[in-house]
């Protein structure tokens, strides 16, 4: 079974655990581009790290609970491409592209979080 959910101990960094799976789920995002045939996007352009620290427990909360959300949506996702392909079926090019739009939407929010847009 697939899971973006952090194997190693987090980074130690405030919100270290977030960040961890927000990383999985840009790699995630880019395996989808890759499927949908767009270029693949450099992992690095966003630095979670850059945009820490949350101002308050109550966003870090927040931060925690749509990170977990997004790395289930993720895995969920991958985990029925990569079922699809092996037994030889074509992922359907408007599912790909509901995956990679929920993925970014996903990201966006919790970045905005990070930034204290939202």
């Amino acid at each position: 079974m697939i899971h973006f959910q952090p194997e190693q101990p987090a980074t130690g960094a405030p919100y270290g655990e977030a960040v961890d799976r927000l990383r999985s789920v840009r790699k995630a995002l880019g395996l989808v581009e890759m499927f949908e045939g767009r270029p693949r996007r450099p992992l690095d352009d966003i630095t979670f790290e850059a945009l820490l620290p949350l101002s308050s427990p109550a966003l870090q909360a927040c931060a925690d609970s749509r990170s977990i959300g997004a790395a289930g949506a993720a895995a969920a996702g991958i985990e029925a491409l990569i079922g699809a392909e092996g037994t030889g079926a074509t992922t359907h090019p408007a599912a790909l592209a509901v995956l990679g739009e929920t993925l970014r939407r996903d990201l966006a929010g919790i970045e905005a979080l990070f930034v204290g847009r939202a």
